[in-house]
């Protein structure tokens, strides 16, 4: 379900004025175009929870990229930071995800990927289980270490 805000016109007013002022900026050659449409995308989508209640269990939603990164890491540095975050959650919760996933919120749908550091592959350890949106519901599936995990995956930890 999405929010609604009513927005007086003299704040409008405000939000077109800055916008303008940033078009301008982008059109002289004082803002870099590319960092304007990430900020903007940003925007448009909205801020995503930091956590979640789920069934009565609360898990806080964790980056592990640092700026270095440059927006992906190979996924034994993100299970190293795992680790170090105390995210490093396995089949249990994974599974009770999936169990309960009426009540992961809506606005993570297609936005996040949900990495569970400690759930191994059945054959092939190499690999970690991840949970996300496919198409009308949350799903599971296995991904190579050896690949890159991006921004839009995302470590949980208990509260």
């Amino acid at each position: 379900m999405t929010t609604k805000h009513v927005v007086a016109d003299d704040v409008l007013g405000t939000i077109t004025r800055r916008l303008w002022e940033v078009l301008r900026r982008v059109m002289e050659g004082t803002l870099n175009p590319d960092a304007v449409a990430t900020a903007l995308q940003k925007i448009a989508e909205g801020t995503l929870p930091t956590e979640m209640t789920i069934a009565g269990r609360t898990y806080e939603i964790v980056d592990f990229l640092q700026k270095e990164d440059k927006g992906s890491v190979v996924g034994h540095t993100m299970v190293e930071r795992a680790k170090e975050l105390n995210a490093n959650l396995g089949e249990d919760d994974a599974q009770y995800l999936l169990d309960h996933q009426e009540e992961i919120p809506e606005a993570l749908r297609g936005k996040v990927v949900f990495v569970f550091p400690g759930w191994r592959g059945p054959d092939d350890p190499g690999c970690v289980a991840y949970v996300y949106w496919r198409g009308d519901r949350w799903v599971r599936y296995w991904r190579w270490l050896d690949g890159d995990f991006y921004g839009y995956y995302r470590l949980l930890r208990r509260k």
